[in-house]
């Protein structure tokens, strides 16, 4: 009998060096590898001639036709890293414009990364941007009907350029498509031929920034990945069945559907990896609990598989750029084989990545011309690559990978050897902390995992990573190397279809959760079957819902059985919401739930595919004709003679190895460290465990050494890791507004005495430490409000301080700490930031040491330590308002949380203590301290001048009229330490201006300006402060004296950036950046809804960055360490307003060299009454511009009250500092911050440049004549006309920017005879002129400044 052709399915990866392809046979299992270099130019070149070459291996087939080629390809990534996709046009609504621009006003980095940080261009640009016309409400109704004859006239403006591609992405289109699909048929008139992407069928839910980057990211991509996708499956038409593509989430799609929605695969490469580990560790061996790291030429990704189903999350990351579409959980790191090790002059610190040699030049040992070292070039020099790579197809120059490495440890002043395994340590320490990231911050114990390794570089470091963080056994699966190909060969196609269901659990029913699953089940089976080919016998479907507490941001999806909700209704959700929540933030509330989207998805049911077996060793060594060579390998500082290097491809099903040595084979090479045994199992997999007896002669051999260079920097890689873990996991959680959207919080790890150690706003612990008179026990938690309490450590009552000591036994070897801002704390206005309180009592309820907090948690109850109960004074802080009970609620889940949030750091505190022993812990921490002592010291030594330098600065007012309150600041330099002296600051303010400054976290500031320039990725710590001197006299608005209120201090706070740069940049002017949005302002709106529930919002508004000497300031952006803006359509959900406006403001940045960042504009329209608060400040001065740059504009706050007649509105001006204003329903606040100022001379700007940004709306015709530049009618430079106005403007400037350092727009004087012409409000009166009464009037230099300005003592 004749036995059928066999089926052959073929997975093909392009990576960005090779292409990997693996052809299976489903009958046998059998399988054959092949690599071959890519074709970046066009993949699909290698991608046929692999497919050839791989055909051609198969014996006694001449013509083998696969069943499917299923295709990872990295296409879709690479477009947008690269910036190399479509020209994309984007509809906007109108007064949506700068919603790219603005990118929800995020600074990623540290706190002065905005000085060097350069924003990326948006993928739509804003030239080629239009508003439509129209509004729809977050619930669906129609505002304002769309107008087509204006949209279309706007259209054929952006037509002329012949866009790529469209976008259109409306506000609230997630909850009422009609006016996106309205566009959509003008576009397509206007504009036909060209793809056009709508944000409500690529991504139907809510927030508007995600959504519109999603879908502008799918136009952008579209052209070249439809090109690609429809060329190659024209190529291989012949050769296949079927061909289709991965996606991101791991399952496969269709060549027509990845072609409309190819934002889809952009993490395809990635997926392909954890879906072959899923296909063949989890579902061909008992290990079903998995950490995948795939460690490539330039980054790692990581990721987790749960009982065999890899973890999949609603974003991808790509660079900047987060992009909602569903993805496995891949983590990505920059540390990959081909990363650089460097030492930076002026920190002298180890650093590996993100930096890559890429693949040219690539590592020196590649021989293609690198010069600096890489991770590959250590694992060379320490003896773990064999001298030929890929089958012999490449040769390694190992003395070119000692020379690389030596100029390291020359720089470092070690050995060879200690500078290889440290660069190996440094890069495993970060894959360690991505490693943690997927496990132990989703509330996963790694030791419960097995860690999967491949990847060209994963085997190499997976014994090492396999040892931090003791997930056993280590696996390395056969062919590593192609694993993402097997992957793609084996999983199956997938469609999703979901929509946005914003319901409260509690109010749901059932027949409404299976209308909305019925309707989304029809479309996705309809796609599976009419566009992927499947029938509906072949599907199986399964449901999601995503889940939260009310008042979090982030959602928990939730897997639906269908059976069980109509059993027992939507309560079943609740308390699987509950396990999952409790499981990942080891907590619950009794808080209501909401559901917010609902998802069905349609998968092909899973093909039967056998795995090929090796065959039985008959004894546990592998021969010896399987050892390919004998090496000197090097571990722990050891040579290890004589060292195996086996071949893999003769190993059989149970063969045993013992370390030290070295399995090679095509595509991988794997290290077994000493004290570690591998194990061969029935399909090939080699699992990596410890030899207990071998691995405690191994530890007794060691050396032990003091603390050393190396061991510093993999100390402080991990404490970078450990901050990044209280970050993600708080700010992911909280149900403070202010935190989870603003990122309103700082973290703090810090060693005993409470220096910090890790963190950005300086310890908290010192303040607290030098003040706490009791005892500090183990499981103690101290929380605190009080600023006065702490020195400052926090600086208003709304910031809560959270402290934990972290014990090993009895010894006290740390610290964790939090603060973030809690949006009530009590007090006599909503929000408890009054802007003209009297005292401190006013805002809140702050808690002195007699009532400071100390808690012992204890399987949930919370009592005082020594058994008192602790619930009523918590109850006294958490309590603000009987008409919000939530707030108590989500207070309380804050306090939880927190706790929850820091025990992390403390076990990984007590994890670093184990792992390096007492004395080298303590050790490294000394030296990290010492090592950056030494760096701040240098540069204060190059970059602060011998001679004081000072500098004054000004807030306007202080919401009472009176104003403007003086910033002085002297800085000198004696004898390596650095002195900044306030004196002759004004003395403390009767309103709520005044702001205690900590002098731990002034320092920071200090430490902090200066590394961001240098060094960016070192860990700053407290190691300097002894290096630096803060006078600050008492009782003045930096220093006040107790009960004086402190709601209003923000803007101080703020001022503070811009006096640092003012005193630094005088004679660094690496250090110079203008004036700007140091600020934050803030509004505050509250009141009673129609129903009677109450509503508070509390928003922080953002504006133009300064100039910078690294290029011009961003536009509607926040300086503050990772704030970002809370999105609209949350605003206009949960709040009854609606945002009108949300751009910038065109000229609003100074004019420069480089140009300032132009302010925000918000309007805002009331639809319930109520009272709003403002908090604001530059409405007078100006941000000043320097060295010839021209100051930004100022803030305005205008209330329309359309109210009192809907026509002709009466237009009120509102002071800057503003309480209990009172709104009506369909009043309009029109909401304006301040510009930046400009830097150095607007007349050496570019001319195209200011064309440029006239016609994307930033600047104005008349606006660019401030540059000297005149446009024509096309908004073309006309060069004759632009020469002739420079010159004259130049000459009657005149402008000498050695001695003219700062521009302010005029003196004082000149700012307050005009303020009322130019701004609407009286300017304010002297401070002198309002008695000075309270506490300091009784200190001998208050007494002095009174006396100077005519005050009786």
């Amino acid at each position: 009998m004749e036995q059928p052709d066999p089926l052959f399915r073929l997975g093909v990866d392009v990576g960005g060096t090779f292409t990997d392809l693996l052809l299976l046979d489903e009958s046998t299992g059998k399988t054959w590898r092949h690599k071959i270099p890519s074709t970046p130019a066009d993949p699909s070149i290698a991608v046929q001639q692999g497919i050839d070459e791989i055909l051609a291996e198969v014996p006694g087939q001449s013509k083998i036709r696969p069943s499917v080629i299923n295709h990872g390809t990295t296409i879709a990534t690479n477009a947008i890293l690269e910036q190399k996709g479509a020209r994309v046009a984007l509809v906007v609504t109108e007064g949506f414009k700068d919603i790219l621009q603005t990118r929800r006003s995020q600074v990623p980095g540290g706190l002065a990364s905005w000085i060097t940080w350069k924003k990326p261009e948006p993928l739509a640009p804003l030239e080629l941007t239009v508003e439509a016309p129209g509004r729809i409400a977050t619930d669906g109704i129609e505002v304002t009907p769309f107008d087509e004859s204006v949209f279309v006239e706007r259209l054929r403006k952006i037509a002329k350029a012949s866009p790529d591609a469209v976008t259109i992405s409306l506000i609230n289109s997630f909850a009422n498509p009609s006016h996106e699909q309205q566009a959509l048929r003008v576009v397509s008139r206007v504009l036909p031929n060209t793809p056009v992407s709508i944000s409500s069928k690529v991504l139907p839910e809510l927030m508007e920034y995600e959504r519109t980057i999603t879908t502008v990211a799918n136009a952008y991509i579209t052209p070249s990945v439809n090109n690609y996708l429809c060329n190659l499956q024209d190529a291989l038409e012949s050769r296949t069945d079927g061909l289709r593509v991965l996606r991101s989430d791991g399952g496969l799609s269709s060549v027509s559907l990845a072609s409309r929605f190819p934002v889809t695969m952009a993490l395809s490469g990635p997926a392909g990896g954890v879906t072959g580990v899923a296909s063949l560790i989890a579902g061909q061996t008992s290990f079903k609990n998995l950490i995948t790291l795939d460690m490539g030429g330039t980054s790692t990704d990581v990721a987790l598989i749960e009982n065999g189903v890899p973890r999949v999350r609603r974003e991808t990351k790509i660079g900047d750029l987060v992009i909602k579409t569903p993805a496995i959980d891949v983590r990505t790191v920059g540390a990959g084989g081909g990363s650089l090790a460097q030492v930076p002059e002026v920190t002298k610190a180890l650093r590996v990545g993100p930096e890559s040699a890429g693949a040219v030049p690539g590592p020196a040992c590649y021989a293609k011309g690198g010069e600096i070292a890489t991770v590959t070039d250590a694992n060379a020099v320490l003896g773990y690559l064999p001298e030929y790579l890929l089958g012999g197809a490449f040769n390694l120059d190992v003395n070119l990978a000692r020379k690389a490495v030596q100029k390291v440890a020359d720089d470092l002043g070690i050995g060879l050897y200690e500078a290889a395994e440290g660069i190996l340590g440094v890069s495993n320490e970060t894959m360690y902390g991505a490693l943690r990231l997927v496990s132990v911050e989703q509330g996963f114990d790694p030791r419960d995992f097995s860690l999967v390794a491949y990847g060209g570089a994963g085997p190499l470091h997976a014994n090492a990573l396999g040892k931090l963080i003791g997930a056993y056994p280590v696996i390395v699966p056969p062919s590593p190397g192609v694993l993402c190909a097997h992957g793609d060969a084996t999983t199956r196609l997938r469609h999703e279809h979901s929509r946005t269901f914003i319901r409260r659990l509690g109010d749901v029913s059932t027949d409404d959760i299976l209308q909305a699953c019925g309707a989304l089940e029809h479309e996705a089976k309809s796609v599976m079957i009419n566009e992927q080919g499947v029938s509906v016998e072949k599907q199986l479907l399964y449901y999601q819902v995503d889940l939260r507490y009310i008042g979090q941001a982030m959602t928990i999806p939730i897997e639906l059985d269908i059976e069980a909700l109509r059993a027992e209704g939507p309560t079943t959700l609740r308390g699987l919401f509950e396990a999952e929540h409790e499981k990942s933030f080891h907590f619950k509330l009794s808080s209501e739930m909401e559901l917010i989207n609902l998802r069905v998805f349609a998968e092909e049911i899973e093909p039967d595919i056998e795995t090929k077996q090796l065959d039985r060793a008959e004894e546990d060594g592998p021969p010896s004709s399987s050892i390919l060579a004998r090496s000197t390998l090097v571990f722990n500082g050891q040579e290890y003679h004589d060292c195996p290097f086996w071949s893999r491809s003769e190993f059989k099903a149970g063969n045993v190895i013992s370390g030290p040595c070295v399995i090679a084979e095509m595509d991988s090479t794997t290290v077994i460290q000493p004290g570690f045994r591998a194990e061969i199992d029935v399909i090939g997999n080699i699992l990596i465990s410890e030899d207990m007896a071998a691995r405690e002669e191994e530890e007794k051999s060691q050396p032990t050494n003091g603390c050393d260079a190396i061991t510093t920097d993999i100390f402080e890689s991990a404490l970078r890791n450990a901050r990044s873990e209280m970050d993600t996991l708080l700010t992911t959680a909280t149900m403070s507004t202010a935190i989870r959207e603003q990122q309103d919080e700082f973290n703090v790890i810090a060693e005993p005495s409470g220096k910090m150690i890790v963190g950005q706003f300086g310890s908290f612990l010192g303040e607290f430490l030098s003040m706490w008179k009791g005892t500090i026990e183990p499981d103690d938690i101290f929380i605190t409000n009080d600023p006065y309490s702490v020195g400052g450590a926090v600086s208003h009552l709304n910031d809560w301080l959270i402290m934990m000591p972290v014990f090993v036994g009895e010894k006290l070897i740390a610290w964790t700490a939090n603060f973030g801002h809690m949006t009530d704390s009590g007090g006599s206005v909503p929000g408890s930031l009054p802007t003209a309180a009297h005292s401190i009592f006013e805002e809140g309820h702050p808690g002195e040491f007699g009532i400071m907090i100390w808690l012992k948690f204890s399987i949930g109850i919370v009592v005082f330590r020594n058994g008192i109960d602790a619930t009523h004074w918590l109850s006294l802080l958490l309590a603000d308002s009987v008409s919000d009970p939530l707030k108590f609620a989500s207070k309380f889940a804050h306090v939880q949380l927190t706790y929850v949030f820091i025990c992390p750091a403390k076990s990984r505190m007590i994890e670093l203590h184990k792992r390096f022993g007492d004395k080298l812990y303590f050790e490294a921490i000394e030296e990290l301290l010492e090592r950056n002592r030494k760096t701040i010291s240098s540069l204060f030594e190059s970059a602060i001048p011998e001679s004081p330098v000072s500098f004054e600065d000004w807030i306007d007012d202080d919401g009472r009229g009176v104003g403007p309150w003086k910033i002085v600041c002297t800085m000198s330099k004696q004898a390596g330490r650095v002195k900044f002296d306030f004196t002759g600051t004004d003395p403390q303010s009767p309103s709520s201006i005044n702001f205690l400054l900590s002098h731990s976290m002034f320092k920071m500031f200090v430490g902090i300006y200066l590394i961001a320039v240098y060094d960016p990725s070192s860990v700053v710590n407290d190691g300097f402060h002894d290096l630096v001197d803060v006078i600050i006299p008492e009782g003045t608005i930096l220093n006040p004296v107790r009960p004086a209120a402190l709601s209003c201090r923000t803007h101080l706070l703020g001022r503070l950036m811009d006096v640092l740069s003012g005193l630094l940049g005088q004679k660094a002017p690496e250090f110079m950046t203008a004036a700007g949005f140091s600020d934050s302002p803030h509004f505050m709106y509250s009141g009673f809804k129609s129903n009677g529930d109450w509503f508070q919002l509390y928003q922080i508004g953002f504006g133009g960055i300064p100039a910078r000497p690294f290029g011009d300031g961003m536009d509607g952006h926040c300086l503050w360490p990772a704030m970002k803006s809370v999105p609209n359509e949350f605003l206009e959900l949960y709040y009854p307003l609606r945002i009108e406006q949300y751009n910038t403001v065109a000229d609003s940045g100074g004019p420069g060299l480089f140009r300032g960042g132009n302010a925000q504009r918000i309007f805002y329209r009331f639809l319930e009454q109520g009272e709003i608060s403002l908090h604001d400040d530059r409405w007078l001065s100006k941000p000043w511009g320097v060295l010839g740059g021209e100051p930004g504009a100022r803030s305005s706050k205008t209330l329309v009250h359309y109210a009192e007649d809907a026509s002709n509105p009466r237009r009120e001006t509102l002071c800057s500092k503003q309480d209990r204003v009172n709104v009506s329903i369909g009043d309009v606040l029109e909401w304006v911050t301040w510009g930046g100022g400009g830097y150095g001379d607007p007349f050496k700007r570019e001319a195209d440049l200011v064309a440029l940004e006239v016609k994307r709306g930033l600047v104005s015709v008349e606006g660019a004549k401030r540059y000297g530049v005149i446009l024509t009618r096309e908004f073309d430079v006309d060069i004759d006309e632009t020469d002739k106005l420079r010159s004259r403007l130049r000459e009657a400037k005149n402008l000498d920017p050695t001695t003219e350092i700062f521009n302010r727009g005029g003196t004082w004087e000149e700012l307050k005879s005009k303020a009322l012409e130019e701004t609407g409000l009286p300017p304010p009166r002297d401070v002198w002129t309002v008695p000075l009464r309270g506490p300091m009037t009784g200190l001998p230099h208050i007494k002095a400044w009174m006396a100077e300005h005519g005050q009786a003592g």
